[in-house]
């Protein structure tokens, strides 16, 4: 899977995210179907507070991207495909949170403690939501790792030196001077 080969930290770092979060809530225990509806009712404001700034995030994160690749296509220089290859993966993980993100506000939104048949699975849908939060707050480290190093690669094109894996190097006979950033 070529395109998350130099990614390896930051799912790493999603994934121990997502397990610490998911392991607190394991933490609480088996829970019948009475503390699962009190269980819910107190996490539901957060989680809704939660999806909602991970989609509003997310949709800027894509928004910002989308400026990224067009100074890619007007700069003066030649990126690698390293570089393409982080922008996918950073829209591909960012697609994933704000769908993650969408599908919790909308399951959240339903009227469930209203619902008669529903009433034996509230610690089902506890622990649905529980780690639909914790997949949610996984992906937004992982995000973040991502950014960190395709900001970081960016970064040294500018160093003294111009070295980044981000750039082709120059061919013979073509001469680039960097760009003041």
């Amino acid at each position: 899977m070529k395109l998350f080969t130099d990614a390896k930290w930051a799912l790493v770092g999603g994934a121990v995210t997502a397990a610490s979060l998911f392991v607190g809530v394991a933490a609480v225990g088996r829970i019948g179907s009475f503390e699962g509806l009190r269980l819910l009712e107190s996490i539901l404001p957060t989680v809704r507070f939660m999806a909602s700034s991970v989609l509003t995030a997310g949709v800027t994160v894509l928004a910002l991207m989308l400026t990224l690749i067009g100074l890619t296509f007007t700069s003066e220089w030649e990126f690698s495909e390293t570089h393409f290859r982080r922008l996918r993966r950073i829209a591909l993980v960012t697609t994933f949170t704000i769908v993650l993100s969408v599908v919790v506000l909308l399951f959240i939104s339903l009227p469930i403690e209203e619902a008669d048949t529903l009433k034996t699975y509230y610690d089902v849908a506890y622990y649905a939501v529980a780690g639909a939060s914790s997949l949610l707050g996984g992906a937004v480290v992982a995000v973040i790792l991502m950014l960190y190093q395709t900001i970081s690669g960016l970064v040294a094109i500018g160093l003294p030196k111009g070295q980044s894996d981000l750039i082709e190097p120059a061919r013979e006979g073509a001469e680039r001077e960097p760009s003041p950033v």
